[in-house]
């Protein structure tokens, strides 16, 4: 088993001592937001609906989890330009999933001209939840805690996978191989075929078969303030592996990747630029490149994270599903008609980094 020397990534710190105000105050968890999100059987029963109506075509992801679930894969439209997107890599971030279920019935479920558009451009698709397992897998880790959690769930992980606790599996999100192989393992020395974590695995051979020119990877994080003290919504990155890229003797290539790549984020950053409920920053990646964002890049798709404030309870998680689909959807319409190759980078240029992280103030 290959847990080594992994890095957890860059998750939140710690609280600080006496959090700022924020605007808003709130609001920290007081409802279950797994209220409004579709759970595993029912996603499923949702999505063949829309199949057997002709709207999507569905299928299993080309690997199973390590429970035997299928991973919803949904493709809509025909057209000669591939993107692909994904959500919920970590089970416990799920409002991202309800919000390519959002993107997919809106694509998929309308027949205006710009929808029309879209699917006669591009072939799109969707995975609205990678870690189904780790969202409503039948699982308890050592301390007897259930899903969701961040994880996915390998049964033969007996001393903690990724220096995690046992019972659990491994951060799907750190191991997208950027090799040959879809079972490279990215932690291992050379060519090899030691990938332990499906899920990852079924999205690299997603992309094989795909090739996607955009690739955009939807996750949450926690609650952080901007200088004016308000309350961060999402953070955006593109890829920055440019250490790795250079072993692998392609910068100019990888430089030209993050410029596109930097043009897709670019609109969707302005996707909702000016609405009230989005307040969006530079996310501070690192450079790992088993990452999805980096791994991705490498191959040469166009790459973008998205990552937006999760941790809420279900009367505000509204808008983080709703930012969500609505960049989706604006990047979708750009790359059908191709405006996104010349989007202007001034939003990149400019944007600003993330800021304090704020724990719930009411200590819990």
């Amino acid at each position: 088993m290959l847990a080594g020397a992994v890095v957890a990534g860059t998750q939140v710190g710690a609280a600080q001592a006496d959090p700022p105000e924020t605007t808003p105050g709130g609001p920290w968890g007081e409802e279950s937001a797994l209220n409004g999100v579709a759970s595993y059987e029912d996603m499923w029963a949702t999505l063949q609906k829309l199949e057997n109506r002709g709207a999507i075509q569905l299928e299993p992801a080309p690997l199973p989890t390590n429970l035997g679930r299928e991973i919803p894969v949904v493709t809509i439209g025909d057209g000669p330009t591939p993107v692909m997107l994904i959500a919920n890599q970590h089970g416990n971030e799920f409002m991202v999933s309800r919000g390519m279920m959002d993107l997919i019935q809106q694509v998929a479920g309308s027949n205006n001209p710009e929808t029309r558009a879209i699917r006669d451009a591009l072939t799109v698709t969707i995975v609205p939840r990678v870690n189904v397992d780790g969202f409503d897998g039948e699982a308890t880790d050592s301390r007897g805690a259930t899903t969701p959690w961040r994880q996915n769930v390998d049964p033969t992980c007996v001393v903690g996978c990724d220096f995690w606790l046992s019972g659990r599996g491994y951060d799907i999100n750190r191991y997208h191989s950027y090799a040959e192989s879809a079972y490279d393992n990215p932690y291992a020395e050379g060519e090899d075929t030691l990938n332990e974590v499906p899920e990852a695995i079924a999205m690299r051979l997603l992309w094989d078969d795909l090739q996607p020119v955009v690739m955009v990877d939807y996750h949450h994080q926690g609650t952080y303030v901007d200088d004016d003290g308000r309350m961060i919504t999402g953070s955006i990155m593109w890829p920055n592996a440019t250490d790795t890229a250079a072993e692998l003797g392609i910068s100019d290539e990888f430089a030209q990747t993050i410029t596109e790549s930097q043009r897709a984020a670019s609109v969707m950053l302005q996707a909702v630029d000016g609405y009230g409920y989005a307040n969006i920053t530079r996310y501070p990646s690192t450079e790992t490149p088993g990452i999805a964002r980096n791994a991705y890049g490498l191959l040469g798709s166009a790459s973008v994270l998205f990552e937006l404030r999760g941790g809420i309870g279900q009367k505000s998680a509204g808008y983080i599903s709703k930012t969500a689909s609505v960049t989706g959807y604006e990047l979708l319409k750009a790359v059908a008609d191709g405006s996104w190759e010349t989007a202007d980078l001034s939003p990149i240029e400019n944007i600003r980094e993330r800021g304090d992280f704020v724990g719930d103030p009411r200590g819990e």
